[in-house]
């Protein structure tokens, strides 16, 4: 009779066990749906709210493939179509001390990541902020100038092979972004107060009462000059701050990329028939025309994700690459910003 009692008070003791266990697993269950929940509340949210703020953008803009690297550590800058190999180029830098690769997306799909050594072969460690290309040649901004690739070599080097420079051309400011457009290499450096000063030569008042702190140098492409382009400007444009890119469309609109840090970006457009010459702009010594960019010719203005930096004209259509999908930043993968975007900003 004892020996019953007590198996029964073990069996209640272990049954009591039990559900102690049991309690504290439940409640772990219970706080990571919530959690889950509460992460995929704040991705549902997000995408409502930048598929609402930027409404206009994403009405326009169609997704054309992936920015490549993003999952990698590499932080995109800067895309450029290289039209001999109908291959898509992206510059910029990864995180940490390491080289700054350049990305190619070749016509097929097929992703390769390469290696640049400056001309004295050392590692190209630049920001990536420019890459562009035209006929034999390829051109990546770096510190105070540009250095000049073999368009052919970018365009066949297998991953993980290296680059070499052919040379490096100085420029009397650091690029910020460069195009080649047409017949002329634009180039220009950017502004923003504090973080990053322009010359005082460069922050010009314009006549609408615009306070443009940056300029674009226009150089000409020259088949006779060292590596294609002309060692001086034809004309300097002035310009807004926070410039991240620049391109013209088929109908000669001048587009201008708006970015810095979470604000809203803007594809800024100008109409290069209402642009008209405000002066002349002294350039090593030398007068340039000199041209103003600003609400007279403003013809545009479509508010873009943060980060929206790097531009490129291609087909007709106006290809922009953003930086907020990269690891650094991460918020950009939650609503679709590794892609790169293709919009037409034609006047029509």
């Amino acid at each position: 009779m004892a020996e019953g009692v007590v198996a029964e008070e073990v069996a209640a003791q272990g049954a009591s066990t039990s559900r102690r266990r049991v309690r504290p697993l439940k409640v772990v269950g219970i706080v990571v749906l919530a959690a889950a929940a509460l992460v995929a509340a704040v991705v549902i949210g997000l995408n409502i709210y930048v598929r609402t703020a930027f409404a206009p953008f994403f009405a326009e803009a169609e997704p054309a493939f992936a920015i490549p690297g993003v999952q990698e550590g590499f932080i995109c800058q800067d895309l450029d179509h290289l039209e001999a190999d109908d291959c898509w180029l992206f510059s910029g830098y990864v995180t940490g001390d390491g080289s700054s690769p350049l990305y190619r997306r070749d016509a097929d799909g097929t992703v390769a990541c390469l290696q640049v050594e400056n001309p004295d072969g050392t590692p190209y460690v630049g920001h990536g902020s420019a890459i562009t290309s035209a006929g034999a040649y390829a051109y990546l901004a770096c510190e105070g100038g540009y250095l000049v690739l073999d368009a052919e070599e970018v365009g066949s080097v297998p991953d993980g092979g290296t680059v070499s420079a052919i040379s490096r051309v100085d420029v009397d400011f650091s690029p910020a972004f460069m195009n080649i457009e047409g017949d002329q290499m634009l180039l220009g450096n950017f502004y923003y107060p504090g973080d990053y000063e322009t010359p005082a030569a460069h922050r010009i008042t314009t006549p609408d009462g615009a306070e443009n702190p940056a300029v674009v140098y226009a150089f000409p492409l020259d088949p006779n000059a060292p590596f294609g382009v002309a060692s001086q400007p034809a004309r300097v444009y002035s310009i807004p701050g926070m410039i991240q890119g620049v391109c013209t469309t088929d109908d000669g609109r001048l587009v201008l990329s708006q970015s810095y840090g979470i604000a809203t970006s803007h594809l800024l457009a100008y109409d290069t028939a209402l642009v008209v010459q405000d002066g002349v702009f002294s350039v090593g010594g030398r007068e340039v025309p000199l041209y103003c960019l600003d609400g007279r010719s403003l013809v545009e203005d479509v508010q873009a994700p943060p980060m929206t930096e790097g531009i490129e004209s291609y087909e007709g259509r106006v290809y922009v690459s953003e930086e907020s999908a990269s690891n650094k930043y991460l918020f950009g993968k939650l609503y679709g910003a590794g892609m790169v975007y293709a919009l037409s900003m034609n006047g029509e």
